[in-house]
């Protein structure tokens, strides 16, 4: 297949990766830490908290302080999940670059993650996109269960196309497609984000595949064949959905490096780096489930 020269690796770790561990509070002196090594290792894209309502996510309850304590390097962008509206007005009054909206393509899913429906969630992606051009941060969107529902199985692709084209009229430059519970198979891995690709004009596609004993790097390669050129993981591995059942982690960030690095693809990341980021983040999460 033809390959392209570069990727973009986006890295969730001190996000996705920290946001479901407990029960003991990490430090925030020790996510700052994290953020800063991953910078150091030279990825361009860090995705570093949550504006979500300490009662939900606890573990991030910190956001505020570690995106005020992170150093912050010319040319990379640090990001933040907003669940909700509330949520982006916090992050850009926090000085956030860049805030990520999400919402579900499931019914059953979206109430379990976010307390509303997919036309409600919608509403609330046009709201943040709002807010997100008046601050003049960028605003990327989540799909979750685009390629399957824990609780309802199979998503019609199309349905997923229907809420990325509306996430694009909301202004979003960039749709992920986050695969909650890893049920994408190598098929889907590469139909959905064709499908998307061959249909959005100017909003980009990213994938977020997440663990199935080894078949999320067959999905990585499928999105690639698709046209994908962004994808979402975490160094070790770490990660999940808080309100998805069997939610397993991301995709292991370097794992993924070593993958583009065999095929003659470039990250732009140093790889030795973001082991010693993946050796400190498991530091962390053994901290967070002993203590």
């Amino acid at each position: 297949m033809p390959l392209p020269k570069e990727v973009l690796i986006k890295e969730m770790c001190p996000r996705d990766g920290l946001q479901t561990e407990g029960p003991s509070f990490i430090p925030t002196t020790e996510k700052v830490k994290l953020c800063n090594m991953l910078t150091d290792a030279g990825f361009r894209y860090l995705e570093v908290t949550s504006f979500a309502h300490p009662k939900w996510i606890p573990q991030l309850a910190d956001n505020k302080d570690v995106y005020a304590a992170m150093n912050k390097k010319d040319g990379v962008t640090y990001a933040v999940l907003v669940p909700n509206v509330k949520a982006a007005q916090l992050a850009v009054a926090a000085g956030a670059q860049e805030i990520a909206a999400i919402v579900s393509s499931s019914e059953s899913h979206c109430k379990s993650n976010l307390n509303t429906t997919i036309a409600e969630g919608l509403k609330a992606v046009e709201e943040v996109a709002g807010i997100g051009k008046a601050s003049g941060a960028k605003v990327r969107a989540y799909i979750s269960t685009p390629f399957g529902c824990p609780f309802e199985g199979h998503v019609d692709p199309h349905k997923v196309l229907e809420i990325a084209q509306a996430m694009e009229s909301f202004g979003i430059y960039e749709v992920c497609l986050g695969d909650t519970t890893g049920m994408a198979s190598p098929i889907s891995a590469y139909q959905v984000p064709k499908l998307l690709l061959d249909n959005l004009k100017t909003s980009g596609v990213a994938v977020h595949f997440h663990q199935c004993g080894g078949i999320e790097y067959a999905n990585v390669l499928a999105a690639l064949q698709a046209g994908v050129r962004v994808f979402d993981s975490a160094v070790g591995g770490l990660g999940g959905c808080p309100y998805a059942p069997d939610s397993l982690g991301n995709v292991d960030t370097v794992q993924l490096l070593e993958l583009f690095e065999r095929m003659g693809v470039k990250t732009n990341v140093d790889k030795s780096a973001a082991a010693k980021a993946a050796e400190f983040a498991w530091e962390l999460s053994r901290l967070a489930r002993n203590s």
